[in-house]
């Protein structure tokens, strides 16, 4: 009888969780690149499947207590369900200072679908999902194809990966919106896209909602992605102004003219993030070193010191390499001293593996295959400058690096599936069509 009463609270107050779970295996089945390709759609399930299976223990078994992460999942599930009952972020609410973009959109689906802890989740797990299905056409674009199955198990299985998109967290959202943003700016270029312009704008816009300090790149990845060349022109062609060109070069003007008047016009709280140009750099500095001595005033076992010293050119770069080191590579080995560090210890690991990897792959690639490289690692290198410099202990910081880790994958991944062996990951079935890593992109 308890049984089938637990069996009933599920399915009756769950159920969109339930349909998206089942939605999500329809998604990736509808792909023909996945059909046509039994490896991939293999990896891909039961990547799934295993991402599933963590939301549902994370839902229905674990203890909210458990893992810092899961705390912040619960305070943003918490927080949804209560501007959902009160209709949203009202004057005098205790939810007023968590007034923030992913709680708001958490509160509008319990609005229209109920309050489910489990839909939560299963959201992410779709976010993550669909951002499955991005990094297998961005693998397509730059020409790594025949390792598709390799690189996806890279991706979806990372333990880090696995723990943080099967929660209620901003971080698979961040993932989704920024493979969003390098796929729609390389189809500017590569096979150009109807629309791709104003799709990666869009994608940038949502990646800066789901983090404040992400915002910044906006001003960044825009022109970045518009005036990005994949192909070397000719001397001949070099001063030639192509309708692409010229169109990719007014936007540009635009964005920056637009995004200048909408900063200046207001403050910086009302402005878009942390951007104004009304402020002058005395101030990012002070920002910078005042987040670093409020994370530091928190005890933890897994604190590492992130300051950046801007007293001197030399000090500014010595302290922000520390910073990198420690974000990237903590736990070292030799501060590996409880169970629970073997996790983070071994990310690590494969995280300094993939860079070395990357840079090889940089190193002996050519040509437009160089330049596609080039713009991936920037991005990544963006990416982790930011989130590297506002995380203080390596717990946090493993949850961050899956944001960019994708990137590393895509560029060194190949490789290191090559190293570790053909028969221990599989490679795709496309195998037989090998492509030269200098091939050109058309």
């Amino acid at each position: 009888m308890e049984e089938t009463y637990f069996l009933y609270l599920i399915l009756s107050k769950n159920w969109a969780g339930w349909l998206l779970l089942f939605s999500s295996f329809f998604i990736v089945m509808s792909l023909r690149e996945v059909r046509k390709d039994r490896t991939v759609a293999f990896a891909l399930c039961f990547i799934l499947a295993l991402h599933h299976f963590v939301a549902i223990a994370n839902t229905f078994y674990f203890e909210w207590s458990s893992m810092h992460s899961v705390k912040d999942s619960y305070g943003y599930i918490s927080r949804a369900v209560k501007a959902a009952e009160i209709g949203g972020f009202s004057e005098g609410a205790v939810v007023l200072s968590w007034n923030i973009p992913y709680i708001n959109f958490l509160s509008v689906i319990f609005t229209k679908l109920g309050s489910s802890h489990f839909l939560a989740v299963e959201l992410s797990v779709l976010a993550f999902t669909f951002s499955c299905i991005v990094f297998i056409k961005i693998a397509n674009i730059i020409n790594v194809r025949r390792y598709r199955a390799g690189l996806l198990i890279l991706y979806g299985l990372l333990p880090a990966t696995v723990l943080f998109t099967s929660v209620a967290l901003r971080e698979p959202y961040q993932i989704l919106f920024l493979m969003l943003t390098v796929y729609f700016g390389l189809r500017i270029h590569i096979k150009p896209m109807k629309g791709a312009r104003l799709l990666m704008i869009l994608s940038v816009l949502g990646l800066g909602l789901f983090h404040d300090g992400l915002q910044v790149l906006l001003v960044i990845f825009v022109p970045m992605f518009l005036l990005f060349q994949h192909q070397k022109r000719s001397k001949n062609k070099l001063f030639t102004l192509s309708k692409r060109r010229l169109a990719n070069g007014i936007l540009v003007i635009v964005f920056i003219f637009v995004g200048y008047y909408y900063t200046s016009s207001l403050s910086l709280e009302e402005s878009f993030g942390v951007i104004s140009p009304n402020k002058d750099t005395k101030y990012y500095k002070e920002l910078v070193e005042d987040r670093a001595y409020k994370l530091k005033a928190v005890p933890g076992r897994t604190n590492y010191d992130n300051r950046v010293d801007f007293s001197s050119g030399g000090s500014t770069v010595m302290t922000t390499w520390r910073v990198l080191s420690n974000y990237l590579f903590s736990p070292y080995p030799w501060k590996i001293t409880e169970v629970v560090d073997i996790i983070p210890g071994f990310e690590t690991l494969i995280r300094f593996l993939l860079i070395v990897f990357s840079i090889r792959s940089w190193c002996k690639s050519q040509g437009s295959q160089r330049r596609l490289y080039s713009i991936l690692l920037l991005v990544w290198f963006l990416v982790t400058i930011i989130f590297a410099i506002g995380t203080a202990n390596y717990g946090t910081a493993m949850r961050h690096n899956i944001v960019s880790c994708w990137l590393l994958i895509l560029v060194g991944g190949s490789g290191l599936i090559k190293c570790v062996g053909k028969f221990i990951l599989p490679t795709s079935k496309s195998e037989v069509c090998k492509h030269r890593i200098d091939q050109p992109l058309r």
